[in-house]
């Protein structure tokens, strides 16, 4: 007869690797802002901490898996997981604010501007004719302005929360292991 150990509670452990999750996500923030704060609407690092949170939420869950068994269903993952993912977008949400409205109140205006050179470039490489570039950067501009606003965090949240069902669900598949069934 095989002896388990008791699994701990999912929301415990999923709120533990949250805190992890957006602990590191504030310490990445934190030295990018040292180094150059244009780092920090630079796609390539956007990409590089997705690839970091898919990781820990894999991590997480896998732990969580082994923590009280060998067997997980998708669903008990997916929960883990997003509920990894919310704790963590939370955080993130909240040092945003922060760092925005207390810290360095002129940073939006900066990331602001780093984010349309950015986007110009972009459309210069793809050849986009200069009146067109104009044109989209105008619109990017208003769209980009609300997002560091105490609303915008707020709906960013929302987005954050959304993507994480989907980073989630994706994530789980990864992380499920069922039982053999027995004939």
């Amino acid at each position: 007869m095989e002896e388990t150990t008791e699994q701990p509670s999912l929301l415990n452990h999923a709120i533990k690797w949250g805190a992890i999750c957006g602990a590191i996500s504030i310490f990445f923030s934190i030295m990018l802002y040292v180094i150059d704060y244009t780092l920090m609407v630079q796609l390539k690092f956007l990409l590089i901490f997705l690839a970091i949170y898919f990781g820990i939420t894999i991590y997480a869950g896998i732990d969580y898996r082994n923590s009280g068994g060998r067997y997980l269903a998708y669903g008990k993952a997916f929960q883990h997981g997003f509920l990894v993912l919310a704790v963590s977008g939370i955080i993130a949400t909240i040092w945003n604010m922060l760092l925005y409205n207390v810290i360095d109140t002129e940073l939006p205006k900066k990331l602001l501007e780093a984010s349309m050179e950015n986007a110009r470039a972009m459309m210069e490489n793809f050849g986009t004719p200069a009146d067109r570039i104009d044109e989209e950067l105008a619109k990017a501009e208003e769209r980009t302005k609300s997002q560091f606003t105490f609303t915008g965090q707020l709906m960013g949240l929302l987005y954050i929360l959304i993507f994480s069902a989907v980073m989630a669900a994706i994530s789980s598949i990864f992380v499920r292991r069922n039982e053999p069934i027995e004939m």
